[in-house]
């Protein structure tokens, strides 16, 4: 029996189909939010749904990227729920590759979903947040965001944009009662990773063994645990905090 710490609260998570979206999403169902979840295949958002309590989750298609697609899932949620007090923006891509075999373009494309849809999706309910003068923002950075790394320059710069404007973001709203805050996952057990092992050819259980040799704890993370630190920073425990950017890396990274 979970412990309702969510009870009341309207929730929106984008990227909330698979990995560490879907358990934000079951978690916060659990917690007992109401939470729209969105992306852009129907299917995982259906599969979403069906494993949370039944009436708890609301899926609708939404590309991040698109500014008419994002005004769309506002207007849903709007319809649905009456509004949002917590918004999940976990919705990301990710790009590998050696930095000058990497275009210009491809920058472009991860920027235009790991910060400008943060921005988005986020000014679509900040009114009404600011309105109520209570309300929190999680987005999900990474410990990419963080520190630099080899041969995922677009990557690491996009989430070090999202780490920055979650500060910036935080700064602004101080006053009005929202909160603004990034989660940093480190090496997570999901498709991305799965995705990550395709772009440098290697077989994904042998990725998967190496990384978790990386932490000192000698494993990866499983999206519950990034999930659990989310139902935290949506609850009202964490009203007094914001800005930050917490880092859940096995402790691979300790700052």
């Amino acid at each position: 029996m979970m412990s309702q710490r969510l009870e009341g609260k309207r929730a929106v998570v984008t990227g909330g189909g698979r990995g560490i979206g879907k358990a934000i999403a079951l978690a916060y169902a659990r917690e007992g939010a109401q939470c729209v979840v969105a992306s852009r295949r129907i299917e995982d958002l259906e599969e979403t749904a069906t494993e949370a309590p039944p009436g708890a989750v609301h899926p609708i298609v939404c590309d991040v990227s698109d500014g008419d697609s994002v005004t769309a899932m506002a207007d849903f949620v709007h319809e649905k729920l009456g509004g949002a007090d917590i918004i999940v923006n976990n919705a990301g891509i990710h790009a590998a590759g050696r930095f000058l075999d990497i275009d210009p373009e491809t920058y472009s494309q991860l920027f235009e979903v790991n910060v400008v849809g943060i921005v988005r999706v986020s000014q679509a309910f900040l009114n009404g947040m600011i309105e109520r003068g209570s309300g929190s923002i999680v987005n999900i950075a990474s410990t990419a965001g963080l520190f630099e790394s080899p041969g995922q320059a677009p990557y690491n710069a996009s989430k070090h944009g999202a780490v920055g404007l979650t500060r910036c973001m935080a700064l602004e709203l101080a006053a009005s009662g929202v909160t603004c805050n990034a989660i940093c996952p480190g090496f997570v057990d999901t498709p991305m990773l799965d995705g990550f092992a395709d772009l440098v050819g290697a077989e994904s259980d042998e990725l998967r063994k190496q990384l978790a040799k990386r932490t000192p704890m000698g494993r990866i993370l499983a999206p519950e645990e990034i999930a659990n630190l989310a139902v935290y920073l949506g609850s009202d425990e964490s009203s007094g905090m914001t800005g930050q950017t917490m880092a859940i890396s096995n402790g691979m990274r300790m700052s």
